[in-house]
């Protein structure tokens, strides 16, 4: 009897918010999709979740069901519009954000149960909180989001920094977001790479960027996802090579 795959895990993080990680978990998933892969997201910002708001769908059942209920997570997978399965969570409840170490482990030990799967993105919450961390933590490989900010590339820095200090932690990849072109995302990247390489003594892994496009706010107030409805603007184009190089550097 053939065994079946083991499910690649990937964390999509970020040190701060508002960098647009989420964006670039749907989009991220939605590309792979369109690749051939079969995908699934799990939204690991436990106390303020939004991925279902941003595909506008309402789910009857989400991880605090597993968590505070009886339910697999298996039993609260559910189809988007991007055609990637998402697990959903809850947004506002206090004791979801607060989670024992046991009931996360609950979760990574149902999550490693899936198959069936090429991917798994877990789309965490940001900064470095015991339960963000934690889930990077059952990830095989870690994605940082960042963009031009400066508090985004510091906290960023930070978590990278916590994650090689106290976890032994030392392959990260990073994908710059909202930037006025290639040549800008470059630079970002570059600039974390020397502080990690100066002070942590490692290099991060550069996977790509995502370029500023009108479309994107617009995608998002209609609920839609760029890389579907305009599968031809530059977002797309950026998202395809992101993809690419998520399995090429693996």
């Amino acid at each position: 009897m053939k065994a079946k795959k083991k499910s690649r895990i990937v964390s999509l993080t970020s040190g701060k918010g508002g960098v647009g990680k989420t964006f670039v978990t749907t989009n991220l998933a939605t590309t792979l999709v369109k690749q051939g892969k079969k995908v699934l997201v799990v939204d690991c910002d436990l106390g303020l979740a939004n991925i279902d708001i941003m595909l506008g769908v309402n789910p009857d059942r989400t991880l605090k069901d597993v968590v505070f209920g009886e339910l697999h997570l298996r039993e609260v997978i559910m189809p988007t519009q991007g055609g990637f399965d998402l697990i959903p969570a809850s947004s506002g409840i206090r004791e979801m954000a607060q989670l024992l170490f046991e009931k996360i482990q609950s979760i990574k030990d149902m999550l490693t149960e899936i198959d069936g799967y090429d991917i798994i993105l877990l789309d965490t919450g940001a900064g470095i909180s015991e339960v963000v961390l934690q889930f990077n933590l059952i990830a095989a490989q870690n994605i940082v989001v960042i963009n031009r900010e400066l508090t985004s590339l510091t906290d960023a820095y930070a978590m990278v920094k916590v994650m090689f200090q106290v976890f032994g932690r030392q392959s990260f990849g990073i994908v710059t977001n909202n930037t006025a072109d290639g040549r800008e995302g470059l630079s970002i990247f570059k600039n974390i790479d020397t502080i990690s390489r100066r002070f942590l003594g490692f290099p991060l892994t550069y996977l790509g960027n995502i370029r500023q496009d009108d479309i994107v706010p617009k995608s998002i107030l209609k609920q839609e996802i760029p890389v579907m409805s305009s599968p031809r603007s530059r977002v797309s184009l950026d998202f395809n090579a992101v993809a690419q190089s998520l399995f090429d550097k693996a």
